[in-house]
């Protein structure tokens, strides 16, 4: 999996280029010289030559600005853009089904930029779907137009990424924040499709042998920023002090079908923990850092499905109750 980074913006200017950054488009023209007026393009002076500058359009767009948590409750797409060479880019996009929550998602995008537009074809959008994505860089706006686009014969639920989207710049608040947390993610989900000397439990195991197990992944327990919470949780409510809670789940979601009275006391995080471990049984392999070092710390945990190819039909019908039961009742929001 491609890993993104961070790369300062250069201009022509340098000394101008915090009053740059900061500038509209008319401020950036008295500074630099020329700007596209329609579509708020920078140039640079590179010999008799002026070419164009799309550094501004580095970042993360989204539908209505939402941040990358609104869009995994909610729905929506969002929009990861980088700059190379002036008109290079290189990105990705992801689109989330509200009522469904199904989510489809494109990586390594790369085209190069024309008077403003570029154009990539794809042939899996994780529901098996192709067609071409014509990327628009507008004034303000990004928007994408999926053109001959061909469903796929065994998509039955008709969801992919189609139609048209018009992008803005995702909350400038919690952009770089939440960017961050999605490279890592990326990044910790890079490394757990590489990771072949961890085993999934199983009961006929010596206590030596599980005591190694969870030693390996205990790591992954220390990296997670809520690991702790975890842990009061399980000891001073629950009252479990010992291996079972690295060896069993927190519910029994896929044979018991719960009700809402028998989650009244439960707090926010074991709810959110307890949902998304339904997705986990499955081997879902989770882009959030603190989810994927979670469960990678549970040794009945084995990440085998990436997000783009999981496929929600693996539940069985206690499982959707239950998934669709908490959902209603998750309210925790990651940091």
């Amino acid at each position: 999996m491609k890993k993104y980074f961070f790369k300062p913006i250069k201009f022509t200017v340098i000394l101008c280029s915090c009053m740059i950054l900061n500038a509209g488009c008319g401020e950036r023209a008295s500074l630099t010289g020329d700007v596209d007026e329609e579509s708020c393009i920078t140039y640079e002076e590179q010999g008799s030559e002026k070419q164009p500058d799309y550094q501004d359009y580095a970042g993360l767009w989204s539908e209505g600005g939402s941040s990358h948590e609104e869009i995994l409750k909610t729905g929506g797409a969002e929009f990861y853009a980088e700059i190379t060479n002036n008109n290079e880019l290189r990105g990705w996009m992801y689109v989330q089904q509200q009522r469904t929550e199904r989510f489809a998602e494109m990586r390594d995008i790369s085209c190069s930029i024309e008077d403003g537009h570029c154009r990539y074809a794809f042939v899996d959008d994780g529901f098996g779907n192709s067609g071409t994505l014509h990327i628009q860089l507008g004034r303000d706006e990004i928007k994408i137009e999926v053109e001959d686009f061909v469903l796929n014969d065994e998509n039955l639920s008709g969801f992919g990424i189609s139609g048209s989207y018009v992008l803005v710049r995702a909350n400038k608040m919690t952009q770089m924040s939440e960017l961050e947390g999605l490279m890592d993610g990326q990044a910790q989900e890079h490394e757990t499709e590489h990771r072949s000397d961890l085993d999934q439990y199983s009961t006929d195991w010596s206590e030596e042998r599980l005591n190694e197990e969870i030693a390996k992944r205990k790591p992954y327990l220390e990296s997670c920023s809520y690991w702790n919470e975890v842990l009061d949780y399980m000891e001073n409510v629950r009252e479990v002090r010992d291996i079972s809670m690295f060896t069993d789940t927190l519910y029994n979601t896929d044979t018991k079908v719960y009700v809402r009275a028998e989650f009244e006391d439960v707090p926010p995080l074991i709810l959110h923990l307890a949902k998304n471990e339904i997705y986990a049984r499955h081997g879902y392999i989770f882009q959030n850092a603190d989810l994927n070092a979670y469960f990678m710390g549970q040794v009945w945990y084995m990440p085998r499905c990436t997000a783009a190819a999981f496929d929600d039909g693996v539940f069985n019908e206690t499982e959707r109750q239950n998934l669709e039961l908490l959902r209603v009742l998750d309210t925790y929001k990651e940091l």
